[in-house]
């Protein structure tokens, strides 16, 4: 299932945005951060309210050009509920924030790597103004991974299942 996401533009990403165009060059995004906070954002925001990571993109397209999509894994030991994501250019300018009040997006948990795929739709922004600095990393290969665990996990409970039932039947309780 997925979730159309409406991130606000903010006026420090648009300034960025022209300046770039303005020189002749593309405004870069390199890195996606997540945090934990929740609220309607301003266009004059410059930063996460509670910004728990930021990660570098591991996969970006250009659909269109206003059009991005990019994928990124948050491998860390933390633990937050996302509830906002910023995408920030590569000198550190947020460009764009999503979060809305009352909504979680997802749960990082330190056992598990949180993977992430975002379409940002830029309209009012000059065609072909953005592109994205991402690692080069197809992260259908970084699911194996993830779906061995939880197939580890899902055995070692019918295991245990079994085990038990057995002990219930040797004694006489089913």
């Amino acid at each position: 299932m997925s979730t159309i996401l409406t991130p606000t533009i903010t006026e420090a990403g648009l300034q960025a945005l022209f300046n770039a165009q303005s020189n002749g060059l593309q405004a870069q995004i390199s890195a996606i951060a997540l945090g934990d906070s929740a609220y309607v954002p301003q266009q004059n925001r410059t930063t996460l309210t509670s910004e728990k990571n930021r990660i570098n993109i591991s996969s970006g397209t250009l659909v269109s050009p206003t059009q991005l999509h990019m994928s990124v894994i948050d491998d860390s030991n933390k633990t937050f509920w996302v509830r906002e994501v910023g995408f920030y250019l590569d000198d550190g300018t947020l460009l764009a924030v999503y979060s809305e009040p009352d909504k979680t997006l997802a749960y990082k948990s330190p056992e598990v790597d949180l993977l992430l795929a975002f379409d940002l739709a830029l309209s009012g922004v000059p065609a072909g103004s953005v592109n994205i600095i991402d690692q080069g990393v197809d992260l259908n290969i970084l699911i194996a991974p993830e779906l061995a665990k939880m197939a580890t996990a899902q055995i070692s409970n019918m295991y245990r299942h079994v085990k038990h039932s057995f002990l219930l039947q040797d004694a006489g309780l089913i």
